[in-house]
């Protein structure tokens, strides 16, 4: 049946939620000799499995960067390293998503805390 709709089905493991936080990052460099500048962005999303950035740009899909998510009262911090897997350019910056890589057991639990604030 041509012309009907197709469904879409969520590939995500993990349920996003719509919470803004501070987020720094920056691009982790391939050569240890090259230093890269920390910049600063706010979540728009967030689930265990990666997070999606507000802000300047960095990188492009594939990099490596490390990310740092301040919980609303600054006293929760969660540094982790992430893949950039998507950009998308805006007027001011970009918005760009992220997979966490290696999310240890007691980041998931403070993330997992900060996500349901």
């Amino acid at each position: 049946m041509e012309g009907k709709g197709k469904l879409y089905m969520e590939k995500r493991s993990h349920k996003r939620h719509t919470r803004e936080f501070l987020v720094l990052y920056k691009i982790m460099p391939k050569k240890v000799s090259v230093e890269t500048v920390r910049k600063q962005g706010k979540s728009r999303d967030i689930s265990l499995g990666g997070i999606r950035i507000e802000g300047d740009h960095v990188g492009e899909p594939g990099d490596i960067v490390r990310v740092e998510i301040f919980g609303k009262d600054k006293k929760d911090l969660i540094i982790v390293l992430a893949e950039i897997k998507w950009i998308t350019e805006l007027e001011n910056g970009c918005q760009f998503g992220v997979k966490f890589i290696g999310l240890r057991e007691e980041e998931m639990e403070t993330l997992e805390d900060m996500m349901t604030l």
